[in-house]
């Protein structure tokens, strides 16, 4: 258990240094092409460290989903703000505004999908993030078993 919560402390800051990165990117960098294409980039690599890390460290199945919501650590922080902002005092744009630093990274895929940004998107983000850390530790567990059996 102890593997599992270094594991998700490393994948905590991680992200929280990605989404920094890439919150101060976007807000400072003009919109064009090229400042979308590095932007793809950081979501890549927003994405990519969380199956890194299932896929890096040997973890079983329980290990992996803590890893995974250590790992969205940051929106969850923020949601509990933006989900009171939402439900309370009913302002969306508000609590869409606290989630920002969270998913800005995502930028790209929000352009190309055109999306209506809610509350809920955090949430998304979110799962996707937490299934890619145990996608990648089942694969990892897969390769093991594959390589032992020859």
């Amino acid at each position: 258990m102890q593997k599992a919560f270094n594991v998700g402390e490393r994948l905590f800051f991680d992200v929280l240094i990605i989404c920094l990165i890439s919150f101060v990117y976007f807000k400072t960098v003009p919109m064009n092409n090229i400042t979308f294409f590095i932007g793809s980039i950081m979501c890549l690599i927003y994405f990519g460290i969380n199956f890194y890390m299932g896929y890096k460290n040997n973890l079983k199945a329980s290990e992996a989903l803590i890893v995974g919501i250590m790992g969205c650590g940051v929106g969850l922080f923020l949601s509990f703000f933006a989900i009171y902002v939402q439900v309370v005092l009913n302002c969306p744009n508000t609590a869409v505004w606290i989630l920002m630093p969270y998913f800005i990274s995502t930028i790209p895929i929000i352009d190309f999908f055109n999306k209506d940004l809610t509350i809920l998107y955090a949430f998304q983000i979110m799962l996707i993030n937490i299934l890619l850390v145990i996608s990648g530790s089942f694969i990892k567990n897969i390769v093991n078993r594959l390589i032992n059996k020859s």
